[in-house]
């Protein structure tokens, strides 16, 4: 085998390995991003501001099919309360229901739950949840959600607005809560930030033969950055059409517009760099190359 096909071989490898490396450090800046924007969300002001002009009595969610308002849910699990645990108010019907639980409390409850499930998610030890998944510790066996230990209606009703929230989040993720816990910790965040930089740093090291080329693989992140999260977006309102009413829609469409300013960044920084990659390649190739023949 000669020189040129030695070296063309290794050329076609050294893209190859690039291509890899572009892909996958791409991938673990996307999933930093995603998850660091979110936690940012959710403890910032327009998060409060949203949740705190929302009468969250009336938004919906889906179960077995079918759109149902917070409150009707509410008043539906209450009643099956009021039946078991306190059977002279049940011959009352609707009535002590209504009475009970009004839009009002719901409302409240529902906004100090979230507010509760936030602090959670966020803040929750990893470790704790970690414990939980390898003892296969579920919502229904997790004691703080036991509505058998309700003492009022007021604590029933907090924690079966806590477990349709965690309930809700189990089926759009696909996951159980402790995974998503793990997955949007800060460690999580740490992690895939540090792969990134290494990713990069590898690629950069493949390449130092040919250092112009990594404005080109540069440019080829930042591009592929700003098109997967804006493709994501699309995919979002896609998949949410004719759903807007329901209550993960109305308070993730916030969220996923959040991701835009980083799509922007993600396009600016792509550009810029291929963009010099390309007069960098036409400097050496006019100037450089051609005054040393």
């Amino acid at each position: 085998m000669d020189k040129k096909t030695v070296k063309l071989i290794l050329n076609i490898l050294k893209i190859i390995v690039s291509i890899v490396l572009v892909v996958a450090s791409t991938v673990s800046l996307l999933g930093a991003t995603l998850i660091s924007v979110a936690r940012d969300y959710l403890q910032s002001e327009q998060f409060t501001t949203q949740i705190e002009t929302t009468d969250l009595s009336t938004v919906k969610f889906m179960i077995d099919g079918e759109k149902v308002t917070v409150i009707d849910f509410a008043r539906e699990k209450a009643s099956e309360y009021i039946q078991d645990k306190m059977p002279s108010f049940y011959p009352f019907g609707n009535h002590a229901v209504d009475a009970i639980v009004t839009p009002n409390l719901v409302n409240t409850v529902i906004k100090t739950e979230v507010y509760k499930l936030v602090d959670y998610f966020l803040n929750t030890k990893v470790e704790d949840a970690e414990y939980r998944i390898e003892n296969n510790i579920t919502l229904e066996q997790n004691e703080e959600l036991n509505v058998e230990k309700a003492e009022t209606p007021e604590d029933a009703l907090s924690v079966y607005a806590r477990l349709m929230v965690l309930r809700t989040i189990e089926n759009t993720a696909g996951m159980s809560t402790d995974n998503f816990i793990i997955l949007i910790s800060e460690k999580t965040v740490s992690k895939l930030i540090t792969l990134a930089v290494v990713l990069l740093v590898v690629l950069v090291i493949v390449n130092i033969t040919t250092i112009f080329n990594n404005l080109l693989y540069g440019g080829i992140v930042g591009l592929l950055y700003g098109i997967v999260i804006k493709v994501a977006q699309g995919k979002f309102d896609e998949w949410n059409a004719g759903v807007e009413d329901l209550v993960g829609y109305v308070f993730l469409k916030p969220l996923a517009d959040e991701y835009s300013a980083n799509a922007t960044i993600g396009f600016i920084v792509g550009i810029v760099l291929i963009v010099l990659f390309v007069g960098v390649y036409f400097l050496f190739k006019n100037f450089v190359n051609k005054d040393k023949e």
